[in-house]
């Protein structure tokens, strides 16, 4: 009897160690940069969100010599579904809404050097003016640099409306974009980085199976679905030691 109590006790006591050290083991970690225009300011009002061509060049520049790689955001729709391994140092470079400058500046920038990029699309935009056309659109999935999810239909706060009008929107943007692309769409990004649960649960209903916010932070991996991913916001303010520290904090100030 004192035995069995002995063994039971030092069993418990080896499992709290065992799990008080993985509790401590470093997982990996997903940085996610948030951007939007990529060139020459062209609307004064939005000037913190543009980022000058030479400038967006560094920042990717920078980010591989700190020895960081590149993913897609299919890259993380297939780590999350299979669980199989992100590259060391993971970071996703995002931008969002479809700005012609995306392929204008941006795309000659990211086959000089060979980097992924991702871009989340506001559908019913694309080929109005200063957003891209289906042709760009087209031209960069090609690459097979460029990845693109579902930005909504017509970007909208998508809390404002009826659960119905945001199913529509989500499953909407997500049917157009897959038979323009011809794959799956299953990564959505908020308009305004605004949600709830609500809104999360028509989001995953409609069949996708990722999705980003605009708050500031890392991403352990793989990713337990309590939030949406986190994402550090490059703006026009930012220094490259601004970037440094995001590329650490999520965050360009700690």
């Amino acid at each position: 009897m004192i035995l069995f109590l002995f063994l039971t006790a030092f069993t418990l006591l080896l499992l709290i160690i065992i799990s008080y050290l993985l509790w401590w083991i470093p997982r990996p970690k997903l940085v996610a940069l948030m951007y939007h225009h990529i060139g020459p300011v062209t609307n004064e009002e939005e000037k913190d969100f543009f980022i000058e061509a030479k400038t967006f060049e560094q920042h990717l520049s920078l980010i591989r010599e700190k020895g960081f790689n590149f993913v897609s955001i299919e890259d993380i729709e297939t780590h999350q579904a299979t669980k199989s391994y992100l590259p060391y140092k993971p970071v996703v470079i995002t931008l969002d809404d479809g700005w012609e400058d995306n392929y204008t500046y941006a795309f000659p920038i990211l086959k000089k050097l060979g980097v992924k990029a991702n871009i989340f699309l506001s559908v019913s935009q694309i080929g109005t003016p200063g957003m891209l056309n289906w042709e760009q659109v087209k031209e960069m999935n090609e690459s097979g640099l460029v990845s693109f999810g579902s930005h909504g239909l017509t970007h909208k706060r998508l809390r404002s409306l009826t659960s119905e009008n945001v199913s529509y929107e989500m499953q909407n943007s997500k049917k157009i974009l897959e038979e323009k692309l011809g794959k799956k769409v299953l990564s959505f990004c908020y308009p305004f980085g605004a949600f709830d649960k609500r809104i999360r649960y028509l989001c995953f209903k409609a069949g996708y199976i990722i999705d980003y916010g605009t708050r500031k932070g890392v991403n352990v991996m793989p990713w337990n679905g309590r939030h949406p991913l986190q994402r550090a916001h490059v703006m026009r303010n930012n220094s490259l030691r601004h970037l440094k520290t995001q590329l650490i904090f999520g965050r360009e100030k700690i």
